[in-house]
């Protein structure tokens, strides 16, 4: 299958469901945010550089469990497409659990100029009608659909201070790179959520913001996991967000048996108090397949049977090599929501293939020892598991 074929309705069919404080800021927040202003800046290409592998991406989400109402958002810059993209997705029910109204907006637009703006001295980005902004108040996320049915305007307060950067050289492959940084683990957000004339509100809820960027091709034997979750605060009617919060990742190989960098880190209040890496770590996932050809809406094509297994609960277990009595933690996610996200390759003769990105909303369960002290809690998170090889789609 040829890309003129296929390229520009897969572009409009894709989807994707990954999701004014009254607080005062005080010092910290202000030197976080002059921190942030810095190192959540963008990347743009650089003379010389393979501009057909550059990705690079802001990422946001919240999560309010008493409404059963969570988001994520996107705006990504795709070099191998020359697209930028915004994804937004929700779901939401403020009243009977059982019925979980879900939805997104996916948009794609040219990397051109006057349509998108974005600079290496900046965090901040618009795409199209969308953007995000770093303000000396926050984050100000704002996701508006084409047709204006469908707005998301939220304030992003950082609560944390961010991780180190990581960079990895020659992964997936020699000549290539990834770089993340989580920029806040923990976030408390104010802000609405419109689809179709309805508005649910945010109060204080928890979220959390991540920047990845680098130059790689999805066609690589090359796969990630990873997840993040946030206390809840179960002692103030003030705020959502507990004491502590964590964020895991692990970068692999395609069949995720071989790790190539791997972290979780765990902050306690606005720092991180602990550090898992490389041996330290073990990530386990019970993966289901399904014994049918998943569609690609729209476009008369699906995914072949089998090709992209879902993890269903995942257990993580985390272990400080120089100190393992005082921090270790064991964690379980079980799969509550699961969204197929597709991931379009064009190979050099214009062959379009597919890889799967899970988005997963689910439960936590962390249990441990972090600096000497005993810690347990249970909370909704979210997760992202890259699954199986490039695959052809098949007819329906």
């Amino acid at each position: 299958m040829k890309t003129k074929e296929i390229l520009k309705p897969i572009l409009t069919g894709i989807f994707l469901l990954l999701f004014v404080s009254n607080v005062g800021l005080g010092a910290l927040n202000s030197s976080l945010i002059e921190e942030l202003s810095v190192v959540d800046a963008f990347h743009p290409p650089g003379e010389g550089d393979p501009v057909n592998l550059y990705n690079e991406w802001h990422y946001f989400n919240v999560i309010d469990e008493e409404q059963n109402l969570s988001v994520t958002c996107t705006f990504k810059l795709n070099g191998a497409l020359n697209a930028s993209e915004v994804m937004l997705g929700y779901s939401a029910n403020a009243t009977n659990a059982t019925n979980v109204t879900t939805g997104l907006f996916y948009g794609v637009y040219p990397l051109v100029p006057g349509v998108v703006e974005y600079s290496s001295e900046s965090p901040n980005v618009t795409i199209s009608n969308s953007s995000v902004t770093l303000t000396d108040q926050g984050y100000v996320v704002y996701v508006e659909s084409d047709d204006g049915t469908k707005v998301f305007d939220a304030l992003f307060v950082p609560e944390v201070e961010p991780s180190p950067a990581y960079n990895i050289s020659g992964v997936p492959v020699p000549g290539t790179e990834t770089n993340g940084l989580i920029t806040s683990a923990k976030m408390t957000v104010n802000g609405t959520l419109t689809v179709d004339g309805q508005t649910y509100a945010f109060d204080q809820r928890r979220g959390y913001h991540d920047h990845n960027w680098g130059y790689w091709s999805w066609d690589s034997d090359f796969g990630w996991e990873r997840g993040q979750v946030i206390q809840l605060n179960s002692s103030s009617n003030e705020s959502e967000v507990g004491e502590y919060s964590l964020s895991f990742g692990n970068i692999t190989n395609a069949s995720h048996t071989q790790s190539a960098f791997s972290l979780l880190s765990v902050w306690k209040g606005e720092n991180i108090t602990a550090s898992f890496s490389g041996d330290e770590l073990k990530i386990e996932h019970n993966l289901t397949s399904f014994n049918e050809t998943f569609p690609i809406p729209d476009q008369g094509i699906g995914l072949p049977i089998a090709s992209f297994p879902l993890p269903v609960d995942t257990s993580i277990s985390a272990s400080n090599a120089l100190s393992p009595d005082a921090n270790n933690l064991e964690i379980g996610f079980n799969t509550e929501q699961s969204v197929l996200v597709p991931i379009v390759i064009v190979d050099e003769s214009g062959n379009v293939k597919f890889r799967v990105l899970w988005g997963m909303i689910g439960n936590y369960q962390v249990n441990g020892t972090i600096g000497g002290d005993p810690v347990s809690y249970t909370a909704d998170g979210f997760m992202e598991y890259v699954s199986g090889m490039p695959v052809s789609p098949v007819a329906l």
